[in-house]
């Protein structure tokens, strides 16, 4: 079984195909597909999908991108009501984006640690958006420590995987560790060297489509390059792969 732990089906770009899209991922061996909010109405929708889809395998997180966090002042308080779905298993995405800043990073902050209380209110997992803000992130992140905390598209290098994995953090790769560019050649290094139990993968559908769809539009059915690579990386079979990241999805978000 292959799993897409981070995918927007129910973003703009692909909302329209979503059936014909998950038709083709369970035909690719993508088993389950975690569909991710990234503001209110995104959330919802993820989690209505989550439902209409459900026997196909989707499941939901909701939650505010700092992207959008400028556009809120709390936690919607629908939110509290959203997350006891039995298809929602985690909040998020949530985090620290420095490399855009479309929200300001006050904004951003507050709007982290409200998502990272209400989570330990809920006792959901958590799953993180950080990009150039790991120091900041991991600053706020020691206080939540008893988190399950997943970053999604890992970013942080060997530098700060220590840290990670010393709260716990499970880690997600996706695309970029195909592509041949420079940093694609540090976030191999971190695959090759993390845990294995600690081991995600994710495609961002419709974004970061892997090689050799670089520039394309992605889907989950575009899962197995990354679980190619990985295994490839780490010098095991696919399968041997697929086996550990069906288990750590299922310890990680409690799903069956």
């Amino acid at each position: 079984m292959l799993i897409d732990t981070h995918c927007h089906i129910n973003s703009e770009e692909l909302r329209l195909d979503a059936r014909a899209l998950i038709t083709r991922a369970r035909d690719e061996g993508v088993k389950k597909m975690l569909i991710v909010g990234c503001d209110y109405e995104d959330s919802c929708e993820a989690a209505a999908m989550s439902e209409d889809f459900s026997h196909l395998g989707l499941y939901a997180s909701i939650g505010i991108h700092p992207h959008e966090s400028k556009r809120y002042d709390e936690i919607p308080p629908e939110f509290r009501k959203i997350s006891g779905m039995k298809r929602v298993v985690a909040i998020g995405e949530t985090g620290l984006d420095y490399h855009y800043d479309h929200s300001p990073k006050d904004d951003q902050k507050r709007m982290f640690e409200l998502h990272l209380r209400f989570a330990e209110e809920v006792n959901l997992p958590v799953i993180l958006h950080i990009r150039d803000a790991m120091d900041d992130a991991m600053e706020i992140l020691t206080v939540h420590r008893g988190l399950k905390m997943l970053f999604h598209c890992y970013s942080g290098g060997l530098e700060y995987l220590n840290e990670v994995l010393g709260m716990g953090g499970m880690c997600s790769f996706g695309g970029a560790v195909t592509w041949d560019t420079k940093s694609s050649e540090t976030l191999r290094e971190v695959v090759r060297k993390i845990p294995l139990e600690n081991i995600l993968c994710e495609t961002d559908a419709p974004y970061m489509s892997p090689s050799p769809l670089r520039g394309r539009r992605n889907e989950p059915a575009n899962v197995k390059y990354v679980y190619s690579r990985i295994a490839e990386e780490r010098g095991m079979s696919f399968a041997e792969l697929s086996r550990a990241v069906e288990d750590n999805a299922k310890r990680f978000f409690g799903w069956e």
